[in-house]
């Protein structure tokens, strides 16, 4: 049998994406712990400062998305992406920097995100363009996030490393370097990039208000970046959310209303998606949020004389995914070879069933810390290498399938909107679940009650696991219900 070999852009895709990983999950695995250990922020302030963040980060693709579709073309996005989101992380590493400096860095690391997120998985897209290439489509995509996970395995030793030895602002200078690195390798590759869409030149140089487009292109990008500033700085996350919510449900409306019966059916899909999405990463996320603090204050991280920083943590759930995404890429290999087909539905099931079995795990720990203030790191550790493995079974299937898709040919909107409710409004909330967390310092001695920490930690870990068991029991009946009716897999 012949081989299907995978397009030759791949590796540059793979390339940037992992040191896209590597930057962004280096510098978030030491954001928490910088915001209250450098900053002395509280709980509930560096929670919803992360939560503004990561819930921004994801807003902006809708955007991005957008704009590559109507004048920069993915390949360009992609790039622009870059750029921003190095300029970014060079300005959060300096030294001297103050709070104005933490909020211009995070500003400039959302824009960048805008651009280079969604419309990186819609460029690796765009390279299957031949009926074999496209047998081997979602093989690409899981490889391509086994790729970026590498980066994200890496990311957190060595920026938490250089974090706790040089100091904070060197650590996030690393993740700047790393992307850098990525978009050096990126565009060495410009040639398999060929057939891809190109900037749309005419519609760059239509004039609006007596300006080009291109030039009120780079306006936009810069009100974004002063208006974002504001947003951090004030915790107006949810209203912006709130309003491009709006926005993007009626967008979708709109397209329910020029679909014909096919494309209402995709979009039906893509809905789904979303809504195993959305639950799904409100509570992974919190691995950078309440679940780092929880290892920081009631997980013994002692092995041999040696204190494992707490960022390091961060690399089990890649690790994860590498390791596991091997396997499932053979396991989809052999199906596929055996003509054996697995539902989009139940792939994702596959994924809720292992966030759940990650969280029984984790409240277990929580459970254990409650004796005596502090725990040992197995339990929890297993726990999180659970819910990687579940994400092989989330973004890169449910991406895979809208680049499929396809309604109204409307690609890059609607995996922003994918971004929006599994990225923005999932680290949200995800946020606000974390802050039920939030732990004060004892007021005559300044420290924290470790058994009172431990205790409320798993209290909310048990309900979440309990909302993951209901979330699990809903998505199998629904995938039972449409075993019969044709879905995309």
């Amino acid at each position: 049998m012949n081989t299907i070999k995978q397009p030759k852009g791949l590796f540059h895709i793979i390339a940037i994406q992992m040191w896209e990983f590597f930057s962004y999950y280096g510098m978030r695995s030491l954001l928490i712990l910088f915001l209250t250990e450098k900053l002395l922020m509280t709980d509930n302030h560096a929670y919803a400062l992360y939560g503004a963040y990561t819930s921004l980060v994801y807003v902006t693709p809708i955007i991005g998305g957008y704009l590559a579709d109507k004048y920069l073309g993915n390949y360009w996005s992609v790039i622009l992406g870059s750029l921003l989101m190095v300029a970014g992380h060079f300005v959060l590493s300096i030294p001297s920097g103050d709070y104005s400096t933490l909020y211009l860095a995070l500003s400039l690391i959302i824009c960048g995100y805008g651009f280079f997120k969604t419309n990186s998985s819609c460029l690796l897209g765009e390279l299957y363009q031949t009926k074999e290439q496209e047998r081997c489509r979602e093989a690409g995509f899981s490889v391509s996030y086994i790729g970026g996970n590498i980066g994200s395995m890496i990311a957190p030793i060595l920026c938490g490393f250089t974090a706790m030895k040089w100091g904070w602002h060197v650590g996030f200078s690393l993740a700047g370097i790393g992307m850098l690195v990525g978009l050096g390798v990126f565009i060495t590759g410009r040639k398999h990039f060929m057939h891809v869409s190109q900037p749309n030149l005419p519609a760059l140089q239509k004039k609006s208000l007596g300006l080009p487009h291109w030039i009120l292109l780079i306006v936009v990008i810069t009100a974004a970046t002063i208006g974002l500033v504001l947003v951090l700085k004030n915790l107006w996350a949810g209203y912006i959310l709130a309003i491009i919510s709006f926005f993007s449900i009626i967008h979708i409306i709109n397209l329910y209303r020029k679909s014909d019966a096919e494309d209402r059916q995709k979009l039906n899909s893509i809905m789904y998606f979303m809504l195993f999405g959305t639950v799904f990463w409100a509570f992974d996320q919190q691995g950078g949020s309440s679940i780092s603090l929880f290892i920081e204050r009631n997980i013994n991280t002692n092995v041999g004389g040696f204190t494992i920083p707490t960022a390091f943590f961060q690399s089990i759930n890649p690790v994860a995914v590498i390791v596991g995404g091997a396997a499932v890429a053979w396991l989809w290999k052999m199906l596929d070879a055996k003509s054996i087909s697995v539902r989009t539905l139940t792939k994702l099931n596959i994924g809720l069933l292992l966030l759940t079995a990650g969280f029984s795990l984790i409240t277990l720990s929580s459970k254990l810390a409650m004796a005596s203030g502090e725990t040992t790191f197995v339990w929890l550790m297993v726990g999180l290498l659970c819910i990687g493995v579940a994400e092989l079974f989330i973004d890169p299937v449910a991406l895979a399938a809208i680049t499929r898709l396809n309604p109204q040919g409307a690609t890059g909107t609607l995996a922003g909107i994918y971004m929006l409710a599994g990225g923005s409004v999932a680290n949200y909330l995800a946020a606000d679940i974390a802050q039920l967390t939030s732990i004060k310092e004892n007021a005559h001695t300044g420290a924290l009650d470790l058994i009172v920490s431990a205790t409320q930690y798993h209290h909310v870990f048990q309900s979440i696991l309990f909302v993951t068991i209901g979330v699990l029991i809903l998505g199998l009946l629904v995938d039972f219900k449409h075993r019969k009716q044709i879905t995309p897999n």
